[in-house]
């Protein structure tokens, strides 16, 4: 099953057109375990241009705060 896990990520934008903005978004992932570990490794990373505040299933309503 590909992309069986669909989240909702609200985003903080750090740079670029959109900083210090909150955007939301939906994406898909194979679990929610690899959701959550990319989540948290973008959200680490000095060159992501923004962090990931939270991030729920849409599923199950499980929510995860960065």
């Amino acid at each position: 099953m590909q992309n069986s896990t669909q989240v909702e990520i609200t985003k903080y934008h750090l740079n670029g057109n959109l900083e210090g903005m909150n955007t939301t978004e939906k994406m898909g992932f194979v679990n929610w375990e690899d959701a959550c570990k990319w989540a948290g490794s973008v959200t680490m990373s000095v060159e992501c241009p923004y962090v990931v505040l939270e991030m729920r299933d849409i599923n199950t309503g499980t929510v995860a705060n960065f």
